[in-house]
């Protein structure tokens, strides 16, 4: 090392994300929906009609994780599953209208969410935040879009 204390940085991202998931899980309470079922719903509202392999793929988690999602949100009416034209082996999901509603309900909610845990901080700060961290999450191979479990577990 070079003298200087170590920055733990991946420690600090680690407790920032520890309480950013704990705090969004809080906020999502009163909508009656967990972090995984809202970040599945987002997945679906971008790619009507993905199947439910690709979204396993796409999550990276086990299908029969998503599949386990999927079926809380189909009992409570926010998805549906259809077989696919193309593959009968195979389902498409697609969101019910009420599914639709929910995701249109998420948004403040995550818009709320970002604004406090990153109150405090002015425009330059969150812009030179957002870059840094993006380069971080691409050099993991991570994307901004898709909240993939990286425990490598499924």
């Amino acid at each position: 090392m070079n003298g200087l204390r170590p920055r733990r940085i991946a420690f600090l991202l680690a407790q920032l994300g520890a309480d950013a998931s704990a705090a969004f899980e809080e906020a999502l309470a009163p909508l009656g929906i967990t972090a995984s079922e809202a970040g599945l719903l987002r997945l679906i509202g971008r790619n009507p009609g993905i199947s439910q392999k690709a979204a396993s793929e796409q999550l990276g988690v086990g299908p029969s994780r998503v599949v386990a999602v999927l079926d809380r949100l189909e009992r409570a009416g926010h998805v549906e599953r259809r077989r696919s034209a193309t593959d009968r082996r195979s389902h498409e999901v697609h969101l019910t209208a009420d599914g639709e509603r929910l995701l249109a309900a998420l948004r403040p909610i995550a818009e709320a969410h970002e604004a406090a845990f990153t109150q405090g901080l002015d425009e330059g700060d969150l812009e030179r935040l957002a870059t840094s961290l993006a380069a971080i999450a691409a050099s993991r191979g991570l994307s901004r879009e898709i909240h993939r479990d990286t425990r490598g577990r499924g």
